[in-house]
């Protein structure tokens, strides 16, 4: 075999009896011991999707070893102190031990929901800004608008105590109370030991250093002498074995297993990242291939200009153009109409779509009031996520994948570059009770790695009205599939409470050309969110109309229905 497409990587997964049990989320690769897994399951028949039950749930880490046919990468972080002796013997041994057939190496992640008897912080703003310090409980705050005080309170994590009726109001609600005008109540609310604005701490504690480190682009470096720049671990099933490369990134994929390929092709190889989602084709000398901003694939300037001749800017940034109209409608109706707006649901609950917009997202969000208080829920959303699951690191980047996945982080290795996730929330009374992170690749695809619910609100419907509003949202950018990882004890709940159904091999074809988070050991399922165009006749499709931009009514349905039955 020639060229270095023909390179593999061998590996074989591995378990520890440790690590078996130290799991979290059902949905992600979660076990539980086999007699508490029974009993459990058949209890709560709707757990598994959601993180509505209290049961302590471990999940291994994603292993992967293999053996290196070329030298070994180099990370850039310190060893894991918390490996097994086994771990940390063959990161000791020598370079000709490397090269050892059976070589384990666990490169994955450890998952595990955290569960125990203290009752849960109410995930709110207020909440963050005490916990972090940039604000005290208790602090003495007033309305003051036009150069009048209008009403006095103190800071608490529920809300704000009013003085004149010693209540405990919301944010909103405080400043209504006291007759303010305008829809920005935080800017409005000052701390009166130092006159400065709610609004004002909340940028201070987004720009903290302990917060602001977490936005980062992950960049993951190798030592200069490094012949082996390449990931640990399948883009598509995100296990190791033997591993094809791509000529010109740090992908790898099983070409058998995931790719459908009978054999390594001779020459050189390219994966979907790496050339023109449109003709195919690398990017050649003197060529350039631009990334869309909207499903992350890349294609020719001309070869988009053949397909759908449209007038273009050719002084507009790489980072202003798609690679079709379909993707720049979804970006457009995603950023202009969704992004930071609130959307009314019953009973006072609401649901939000946000996004970490430091990188210049954001294009609806004009003003920086906003665009602060986009962030700040941001925040409170990963808190909630935290609270929900054991710390989740990539083995082999060092990356957090629950903080990285939350404010839509970058990186050079695109199994773990996280750009363009969204974060839906739902809450009532400014509290945030169910977050869920979806990605979209396009109208054929959307993908949604996490889902957790506020440990107080589990077993209340409450991640069944996000999901309602989240599907709502998919059928009205006309996506047609919806795919989640799980675990085969799971599948069944998947498949009978919510619509999923098991994907057959081989993989569809839009799963493996788009970089879709999965972890080792869990199956990937699918659900239909709206016919696609081979699926049903012309007269049989679904109408615009069923498919309208979600609004208080199609939402509700659904979440009232099946209330009754969580």
């Amino acid at each position: 075999m020639a060229g270095r497409s023909r390179k593999q990587r061998s590996s074989s997964s591995s378990w520890s009896s440790e690590s078996s049990y130290n799991m979290s989320d059902l949905q992600y690769g979660a076990k539980l011991p086999e007699k508490k897994a029974k009993e459990e399951f058949l209890a709560n028949p709707i757990r598994g999707y959601l993180t509505e039950d209290d049961t302590t749930l471990d999940n291994s880490s994603m292993g992967r070893s293999r053996k290196r046919n070329r030298h070994s990468k180099k990370e850039k972080h310190v060893k894991d102190e918390t490996f097994s002796s086994e771990d940390n013997q063959d990161s000791s041994v020598s370079s000709k031990k490397r090269n050892t057939r059976g070589r384990r190496k666990n490169a994955g992640i450890s998952r595990k929901r955290k569960v125990n008897g203290q009752k849960q912080s109410r995930a709110t703003i207020l909440t963050w800004l005490i916990d972090c310090g940039i604000i005290q409980e208790n602090a003495e705050v007033v309305v003051i608008e036009e150069e009048t005080t209008k009403k006095m309170g103190k800071i608490k994590k529920e809300g704000i105590l009013c003085s004149c009726c010693c209540t405990v109001l919301t944010v909103g609600d405080f400043y209504k109370h006291a007759g303010g005008t305008t829809s920005k109540p935080y800017e409005y609310i000052l701390i009166a030991e130092t006159c400065s604005s709610l609004l004002s701490s909340m940028v201070k504690a987004w720009y903290l250093p302990e917060e602001s480190k977490f936005h980062r682009f992950n960049t993951i470096e190798t030592s200069h002498d490094a012949s082996d720049s390449y990931d640990d671990a399948c883009m598509i099933c995100a296990d190791g074995g033997d591993l094809m490369c791509c000529d010109n990134c740090s992908s790898t994929y099983h070409h058998n297993k995931c790719l459908g390929m009978q054999e390594v092709p001779n020459g050189s190889w390219y994966c979907p990242f790496c050339v023109c989602k449109i003709c195919g084709d690398p990017a050649y000398e003197n060529d350039y291939l631009q990334k869309c901003q909207q499903c992350e694939r890349k294609y020719h300037r001309e070869c988009r200009q053949a397909r759908e001749p449209v007038s273009l800017d050719m002084n507009e940034t790489p980072e202003d153009t798609f690679c079709d109209l379909t993707c720049k409608k979804i970006y457009d109706k995603l950023e202009r109409r969704y992004l930071g707006v609130e959307h009314e649901l019953d009973k006072s609950y609401k649901w939000t779509l946000l996004q970490n917009t430091d990188d210049g997202s954001g294009i609806n969000i004009e003003d920086d009031y906003q665009r602060t208080v986009c962030h700040s829920k941001l925040v409170v959303a990963r808190r909630l996520m935290e609270d929900c699951f054991e710390e989740i690191i990539d083995r082999h980047t060092k990356i957090d994948v629950v903080k990285s996945l939350v404010y839509n982080c970058g990186s050079n290795f695109n199994r773990v570059n996280f750009r363009g996730f969204y974060t839906f929330i739902l809450e009532k009374d400014e509290e945030i009770i169910s977050a869920a992170t979806i990605r979209i690749h396009g109208t054929n695809l959307a993908e949604m790695p996490f889902i957790a619910t506020n440990k107080e609100y589990r077993r209340k419907g409450m991640c069944k009205k996000l999901m309602v509003a989240i599907e709502s949202t998919l059928c009205f950018l006309k996506v047609e599939k919806l795919v989640i990882p799980s675990v085969s004890e799971c599948i069944g709940t998947w498949i009978e409470s919510y619509g999923f159904r098991l994907i057959s091999s081989p993989l569809p074809k839009e799963i493996t050309l788009h970089n879709t988070l999965m972890f080792h050991d869990s199956v990937r399922l699918q659900k239909n969110i709206r016919p696609s165009a081979s699926d049903k006749p012309e007269e049989t499709r679904i109408s615009p109309k069923k498919c309208e931009e979600p609004g208080p009514f199609d939402l509700n349905v659904e979440a009232s229905h099946q209330q009754d039955k969580d």
